[in-house]
């Protein structure tokens, strides 16, 4: 008796079958791609399917849960309206354009009226703005600009979607900005290194203090510049709250690569170090990564349609307004409670040398240190460090004065970090919203079609490539990478390796020997067309042209036409005449020069041409050239046999003249050399 077997290929199991069954895990991650659905399929129901029908049952479960990708940006109109509905003062902006007749969206500006108020009267006057890359079928940008609150914490303030991070798009997202915060006092700005969104910053935003990332800086130096000397001070320049400890440090970058220092001046001009920071907005952040911390914050949700994309942020935001909310209503005191205990735990064990000047000022400096002291003024709030006027919190020298004084360190910390205005950044609700299907309809009287999608060479992306100086960039291995033999990691080879264990290295080192160096290339050499002489008449000295001398004296010969061959010497020397056999007398060597001119060509070529040369010397004697040429010495005295292209063109006889420049002196090393400038054919 036999048992029936399935087949592989289930012909049941059709695309709509498919869709049911892949629901509930697009429910919980809808980024699953088709491979792996596949595979899931397989491990639970034992059929092997094609890849186009899982495919194409996605694509009708993405349809049934998330609604149709050519609806979702003509019901954005609806979410505005939802919006606006629910949460009056929002901000919802959608941008179209006309292309071939047909009205498509272009981009998006959305703000809640809460964050907005929150921001402007609860947080800092302090801005981080970036943008991530969407991985859905519309491959455009979704910008962000987030806050900070008292507690350190992220402060999403307001999103927008472009199609490209151009000049137009981020001056038209600064100006949307404008409109729902104004320009409020004294506000800091942290981009990144893109010349479209700092442009956009300067055109909109002119009075506000633009500060640059530190390690989108540091990236982009590291494609120039290397060495220990960056490594120790560049980012210890950017963290120094002190002009002094800046300049000390930016001295010694400037001494060891001047032209290092010159290529941050020339392209660097945005404020990226500490000590130049303005102290009204109190951050003292030199990188941009609270944007980056919102772009992980929403990143499994980038690959939604655009409209459930909008409402699960707004959704998230939600959430997080309501934890943060009900934090604060167990906060007591005057102060953060988070603060106060940093202020606690450093106020322990303060080693530190308090020499007061009177109530309010004060000479402070470690006592095993180097004797660098700080002067310390409490009713202007500041140190000589610079620390607590930058960050309005308590510098380790302040806290020393204070506590010598027996007084409350919470009466010095700056009001931003206060309990009320924390509530009052989270104390306005962000109110809920029904499912997409019960938003109301709009009445914008056109359909808004999807934007033209470009085409991308080459499979798309999900995940962006990581730079070799971040987390997991260098263990990655990528095109190009050179592996580790002792720690594994890419990036460097293993005798410069750091992170493995210095005995391997050593044994390493003891098995394969030091590493060989690599030659350096030469420059092409011209030597083809400049013949040395070992001798030349005294009387015979042609100064070069001034063009010449200042090419032939520099360290590096350049053509005008941007070669680096030399370009040949424009004086007009005498030149043989067709019937003249014998040079100018002024060119003849004495008889026993001529001998060692002639001595040197002993070799197999010449001693062929020996026996020949008494037949044909009248041959010969036609060929004029300059007497005793070395180069005439090394080569056979044979005439040499005409090309068979000659005999198609004319059947005339053709002789060789032979045009030489005289001889041309070397102030430099005393060489003396014959430019060779053509050959020329003449008819008889």
């Amino acid at each position: 008796m036999y048992c029936a077997r399935r087949s592989k290929n289930v012909k049941n199991a059709t695309k709509l079958w498919i869709c049911e069954q892949v629901k509930d895990w697009l429910m919980e991650d809808s980024r699953v791609g088709p491979k792996e659905l596949q595979w899931r399929i397989n491990d639970k129901y034992k059929v092997q399917l094609l890849y186009k029908r899982v495919f194409d049952g996605k694509c009708l479960a993405q349809t049934e849960l998330f609604g149709s990708w050519d609806n979702s940006f003509d019901n954005l109109f609806r979410f505005k309206k939802e919006v606006e509905r629910s949460c009056p003062g929002s901000s919802v902006v959608i941008d179209h354009h006309t292309i071939e007749g047909k009205i498509r969206f272009n981009r998006l500006f959305f703000a809640m009226k809460p964050c907005i108020h929150g921001f402007l009267n609860g947080c800092r006057p302090y801005l981080a703005i970036d943008s991530t890359f969407l991985t859905k079928r519309f491959r455009g940008q979704l910008a962000c600009v987030v806050a900070v609150d008292g507690h350190n914490w992220m402060y999403p303030v307001a999103v927008g979607v472009i199609d490209s991070e151009t000049n137009e798009n981020w001056s038209w997202f600064m100006h949307r900005l404008r409109d729902v915060i104004g320009t409020p006092e004294r506000l800091a700005i942290c981009t990144d290194a893109g010349a479209a969104v700092m442009d956009g910053v300067k055109e909109v935003f002119p009075t506000a203090e633009h500060r640059e990332c530190m390690l989108h800086l540091v990236m982009n130096f590291k494609k120039r510049y290397t060495g220990k000397i960056f490594d120790d001070h560049l980012w210890a320049a950017a963290y120094s709250c002190s002009p002094y400890f800046f300049e000390k440090h930016w001295k010694a970058m400037d001494e060891a690569k001047p032209e290092a220092m010159d290529y941050i001046r020339r392209n660097h001009t945005r404020i990226w170090a500490r000590s130049q920071f303005w102290t009204h907005c109190k951050v003292d952040y030199i990188t941009n990564n609270l944007a980056e911390c919102f772009n992980n914050w929403i990143k499994k949700y980038k690959d939604l349609n655009l409209d459930d994309m909008m409402n699960k942020i707004r959704q998230l935001i939600m959430n997080k307004w309501d934890v943060r909310r009900t934090i604060s209503h167990n906060f007591k005191g005057v102060i953060l409670p988070h603060i106060m205990k940093e202020l606690k735990e450093q106020s322990r064990n303060l080693d530190m040398d308090v020499q007061r000047s009177g109530d309010a000022v004060a000479e402070v400096c470690v006592k095993s240190g180097s004797g660098y002291k700080c002067v310390v003024k409490l009713d202007a709030r500041i140190c000589s460090c610079k620390k607590w006027e930058l960050i309005g919190i308590l510098c380790k020298h302040a806290i020393a004065f204070i506590t010598s004084l027996r007084e409350p360190l919470e009466k010095y910390v700056d009001m931003c970090y206060s309990t009320q205005k924390f509530k009052v950044a989270y104390e306005t609700l962000i109110p809920a919203m029904p499912n997409k299907n019960q938003w109301p309809e709009s009445d914008h009287g056109f359909f808004m079609h999807p934007p033209l999608l470009k085409s991308i060479a080459g499979r798309r992306h999900n995940e962006r490539f990581k730079g070799c100086m971040e987390a997991g960039g260098s263990t990655t291995k990528r095109k190009g990478s050179h592996q580790c033999l002792i720690c594994r990691n890419y990036g460097h080879r293993w005798y410069n390796c750091k992170n493995g264990d210095p005995e391997d290295t050593a044994a390493m080192l003891a098995m394969r020997g030091p590493p060989k160096k690599k030659k350096k290339k030469s420059e092409p050499s011209c030597e083809s067309t400049i013949l040395p002489v070992d001798s030349v008449p005294k009387a015979m000295h042609f100064l070069p042209s001034q063009r010449a001398s200042t090419s032939m004296d520099s360290n590096s010969i350049r053509s005008a036409h941007g070669s680096n061959q030399p370009e040949l010497l424009s004086i007009e020397y005498p030149v043989l005449s067709l019937g003249q056999t014998t040079p100018p007398p002024a060119t003849s060597m004495p008889t026993k020069e001529k001998k060692k001119a002639t001595g040197r060509g002993k070799g197999k070529a010449a001693g062929k041409g020996k026996g020949k040369a008494k037949a044909q010397g009248k041959k010969r004697k036609e060929i004029p050239v300059l007497p005793d040429s070395p180069a005439m010495s090394t080569r056979s005295k044979t005439p040499q046999r005409q090309s068979p292209a000659a005999h198609t063109r004319s059947k005339r006889k053709l002789r060789l003249e032979f045009v030489a420049d005289p001889y041309l002196f070397c102030v430099a090393c005393g060489t003396v050399y014959i430019m060779v400038h053509a050959f020329l054919l003449v008819g008889l």
